[in-house]
């Protein structure tokens, strides 16, 4: 099967996955094998589907590597953010379920603890019609899955606790999805406002982190509640809020490195990527690649570097099942990723330049970091300038020229 783009997807092509409604992810907008229509693929662009999983015979492999339990996992997830969410909007005096997030979470985590494919970051929500509650559900699946890579580093960080009991991300999934529940008290027009926001408006809206601390304080776990404080918070110090001394008021020293708990140095990378590779009022999605790229050569200094190495070993530059074009004119599919050669993953090739199904041998799987070929193409960008080396990826910049805090992804 294939990830295939709404604006890419042709008649007959048939449905490797249901695409369930926006509106309500537990039932389906259309069921798995379906063949797709012209008309079918208008509407599906005006809700907002990016992409959606294609049948291709050659791939069906990638069925037990992006497993639907995965999808089903993430949904449930979803329904029980806006179910919460739109009750609490509703109803002055309705109270978050917290329980019933930490029960989605758990069903996530046992997932993902019994995934025979690694910790891998392989799908994510992007069918829905909420961006608060898509990238909420998908900050808190990405940063139990890095914070499972992680768990020495936790272990490390939190030394105080016991080694189990440290490396526990149930409250780390927690924290990340409540993360910008403090945007429920900001309004709507400054959130989805398509141009760029006044100083006043940057102003109100950062102050979500702490209208959400507020909101959670005492009613999940401290550790979880620091996430909501502190996802904005950078390794070099540039971030916000700026803590307060509560006695006096006046401007604590700034937060910065490992002052930061490391539950929001992981939340504020999950957080970055998540969101400009996300559609939203003012800006399209970015590919994975050229997220990662630019993170690495504009935003020096902004994440944990163990934490950043960590993240970039478990994220593709190009998603499994990812369509892309060659140097030489080939189109192939991704099919396997090498955190060693981020930028150079196993293909195989589906067709020839002039459009041609490929046939044996020239279908046979490549591994790009042995041979003279590059990925030029995914969809209708050409990524050649962010393809990044695994040096980068360790923390040493290809271009410190290039660097800058007014970053295309932090902006």
């Amino acid at each position: 099967m294939l990830r295939v783009r709404v604006e890419d997807l042709r008649p007959n092509m048939r449905l490797a996955r249901p695409v369930p409604l926006p509106t309500n992810p537990t039932r389906y907008l259309l069921q798995r094998d379906v063949c797709v229509s012209d008309e079918m693929r208008r509407r599906l662009a005006e809700l907002g589907i990016s992409e959606v999983w294609i049948r291709c015979d050659e791939l069906e492999f990638l069925e037990t590597v992006v497993d639907a339990e995965l999808g089903e996992r993430q949904r449930e997830i979803y329904s029980c953010i806006r179910r919460n969410f739109e009750r609490f909007m509703r109803l002055a005096d309705a109270k978050l379920d917290f329980e019933s997030f930490r029960s989605s979470l758990s069903n996530l985590f046992d997932y993902l603890k019994n995934n025979t494919t690694g910790i891998c970051f392989l799908d994510r929500v992007q069918v829905f019609d909420d961006y608060l509650l898509t990238h909420s559900t998908n900050v808190g699946y990405l940063a139990m899955l890095l914070g499972m890579k992680l768990d020495w580093y936790l272990i490390k960080e939190r030394k105080s606790l016991p080694p189990g009991k440290a490396k526990e991300v149930i409250s780390l999934g927690l924290g990340c999805l409540l993360h910008d529940v403090g945007k429920m008290r900001i309004s709507k027009e400054i959130l989805d406002k398509p141009s760029r926001l006044t100083p006043d408006e940057m102003d109100e809206i950062r102050k979500h982190p702490s209208i959400g601390y507020e909101m959670v304080k005492g009613e999940i776990p401290l550790v979880a509640s620091q996430v909501v404080l502190h996802h904005h918070q950078r390794w070099d110090g540039k971030g916000y809020p700026r803590m307060l001394n509560s006695q006096t008021g006046e401007p604590l020293d700034v937060l910065a490195g490992d002052k930061i708990p490391i539950f929001g140095r992981i939340a504020t990378i999950c957080d970055v990527f998540d969101a400009a590779t996300s559609k939203r009022v003012y800006s399209d999605a970015k590919p994975s690649v050229q997220v990662l790229c630019e993170m690495l050569r504009y935003n020096a200094g902004c994440f944990d570097p163990v934490v950043q190495k960590a993240f970039y070993e478990i994220v593709p530059a190009f998603p499994i099942g990812t369509v892309v074009t060659l140097t030489n004119g080939f189109v192939a599919a991704v099919v396997d990723f090498d955190p060693k050669h981020p930028c150079q993953p196993r293909v195989k090739p589906i067709r020839y330049p002039d459009g041609e199904p490929c046939r044996y041998p020239d279908n046979r799987e490549i591994d790009l970091s042995t041979v003279d070929l590059t990925i030029h193409f995914q969809g209708d960008v050409d990524v050649r300038p962010f393809l990044f080396e695994v040096a980068e990826a360790a923390g040493t910049p290809r271009d410190e020229s290039r660097l800058s805090v007014s970053s295309p992804v932090l902006a």
